[in-house]
């Protein structure tokens, strides 16, 4: 999926560069400016904060890469602002090097965000989105809920520790249909994880059935070889009462309701069905439920008669800003509900739980309930 240059050797040059631009703000800290006698502790020190925030950076599925990032980019920004206040002399100067307090402001800034980026890690919701539809439902309305992105890992959001919350989270929204939209495993789900949520899977018993669609995480793995192959995640779905849907549709509630389950647009390397072939005829009067686990193809979907789109994928950005800018430049929505069409909604989920570590400071970590009604049929028919 990724260019080696992309993934390892491009953000290794922006760390050196950064390095650099950190080690001369460290220069500034007050403490260092009573050793400015001592050229080798005065120049040594900064060298040592750089050396060692490269070393817990050196995970890329860490909270030190976080860390760092935070922190650099606050250091950033306070040199750019420095350069633009020179113009306005001393006094203005005097007021932002207050705030500034000679560098500390970065240090304590990024403490405060990475507390708050593990709280809103860890606090999971549930989101509900109420929609309408004159297409006949079973009884005339339809609960579905949507579990995306949980990434099981210890050091991430969610583990199996989590499961009896998740379960009571979902049982609670009395859901007709689950689905699961995607990377709901993972390259680094251990063996445990793994057993674990299947069998939550299995536990949960919705009456018009449970369904998984792949994410790009799934069964492709970007960083190593995973815990489990194929073979085993089809058995334990299978076993779990969940069925696996890639290019193809059913129907469930006694028919009026169709579910389309895509394969992932960067699983296949956009080598999958189009919109058209899943539904050569349209949706006709049926209640298309449309799972794809990237915010792709939406117009296309719309057009052949899906009535609602669920995604995962972006995790709502997850770390600001560097997760929005990467997500919107790929994908047609990063979090939340967009109307495609008059008759046709698409619903983004923030994910269920988080990539790679326990930090959010974009999106939520959630499960997300979208209640349908059904409207009377148009005429009074």
């Amino acid at each position: 999926m990724y260019h080696p240059f992309f993934q390892f050797v491009l953000p290794r040059v922006g760390q050196a560069a950064l390095s650099a631009l950190l080690y001369f703000n460290f220069l500034q800290l007050p403490p260092l400016q009573w050793l400015a006698g001592m050229p080798v502790l005065y120049y040594g020190i900064p060298l040592l904060l750089v050396a060692g925030l490269g070393y817990i950076s050196r995970d890329p599925l860490g909270l030190g890469i976080v860390f760092s990032g935070h922190l650099t980019a606050i250091y950033c920004v306070g040199t750019v602002i420095s350069l633009l206040l020179r113009p306005f002399g001393g006094g203005v100067l005097r007021v932002w090097n207050l705030l500034w307090l000679d560098g500390m402001t970065p240090w304590l800034l990024t403490g405060l965000i990475f507390w708050l980026g593990r709280r809103r890690a860890v606090h999971l919701r549930t989101t509900k989105y109420h929609l309408t539809t004159h297409k006949k439902l079973p009884g005339g309305k339809l609960r579905i809920v949507q579990v995306s992105d949980i990434h099981p890992r210890a050091c991430a959001a969610m583990d199996r520790t989590r499961i009896p919350e998740l379960q009571k989270k979902i049982e609670a929204c009395r859901p007709d249909i689950l689905v699961l939209t995607g990377d709901i495993f993972d390259e680094y789900t251990s063996p445990e994880d793994f057993d674990a949520f299947c069998r939550m899977f299995g536990r949960l018993h919705p009456r018009m059935g449970k369904y998984y669609v792949l994410g790009n995480h799934d069964l492709f793995h970007h960083w190593r070889e995973p815990s489990f192959d194929r073979a085993m995640l089809e058995k334990a779905l299978r076993e779990a009462g969940v069925r696996l849907l890639e290019d193809e549709t059913c129907r469930t509630g006694s028919g009026t309701v169709r579910i389309v389950g895509r394969k992932d647009y960067l699983f296949t390397g956009g080598q999958r069905f189009t919109a058209r072939q899943l539904l050569p005829h349209g949706a006709g009067d049926v209640f298309t439920l449309w799972l794809d686990h990237e915010p792709r193809d939406f117009k296309n979907a719309a057009a052949v008669g899906a009535d609602l789109i669920l995604s995962g994928h972006t995790h709502g950005g997850q770390v600001w800003p560097a997760g929005a800018v990467g997500m919107a430049a790929r994908n047609e929505r990063n979090y939340g509900k967009k109307r495609i069409t008059e008759s046709c909604t698409a619903i983004v989920s923030g994910g269920t739980g988080t990539w790679g570590y326990k930090f959010r400071t974009q999106g939520r970590t959630e499960i997300v309930l979208v209640e349908i009604s059904q409207l009377p049929c148009r005429g009074g028919h």
